[in-house]
């Protein structure tokens, strides 16, 4: 009667899957237009196939709220960071359009593009996303990694993102704390 082991096998089982999912039916493409001017994306429609080439994090959050202001702030400086290295890594922030207002608190600083699916939310709900959900999709577009981050950016995400860029066999093994996601080669 173990309930941590319980809930975590449950947990297990989720994110399986999620992952699964992912590889027999793939995630949906989008194209959304970048809305910030910081972007060297600005005023195109940017998504999945556009980087069709590129490792990407895929962040959805609430354009208002403090927490999902500060997560996609703390991805665009490692994906600014990744880039610097010569790495093929993007980061696409994708808000709600009935947040802009609130666009600003994106926009700031950061240089990646940011977005707004607009009402019924198709882009969201064909990924499936809630609020801070990240999602990571290797240089052939498939996704090997969602999570909601909610708590934090993962510690091991930079090493995740640097395997992803770097490997010639296709998308490894990734351990996420104690989950592991995987992509079929």
């Amino acid at each position: 009667m173990n309930v941590k082991r319980d809930i975590m096998n449950y947990i297990y089982r989720i994110y399986f899957i999620i992952w699964l999912s992912g590889v027999l039916f793939g995630q949906s493409d989008y194209s959304l237009q970048d809305l910030n001017s910081n972007s060297e994306y600005f005023g195109q429609s940017v998504g999945t196939s556009f980087f069709n080439e590129d490792v990407v994090v895929h962040y959805f959050g609430h354009f208002y709220w403090g927490t999902c202001t500060t997560r996609f702030g703390q991805l665009n400086n490692l994906v600014d960071e990744l880039k610097s290295q010569n790495l093929n890594i993007q980061l696409v922030g994708i808000g709600k359009d009935s947040h802009l207002s609130s666009l600003n608190n994106w926009i700031g600083s950061n240089s990646f593009p940011v977005c707004a699916d607009e009402s019924p939310f198709n882009v969201w709900s064909d990924w499936g996303a809630g609020q801070r959900d990240m999602f990571v999709t290797d240089l052939s577009g498939n996704v090997v990694l969602q999570q909601n981050i909610t708590s934090g950016v993962p510690d091991n995400l930079e090493s995740i993102l640097v395997s992803l860029a770097t490997s010639t066999n296709g998308p490894e093994l990734c351990e996420l704390g104690d989950v592991y996601v995987s992509e079929a080669h």
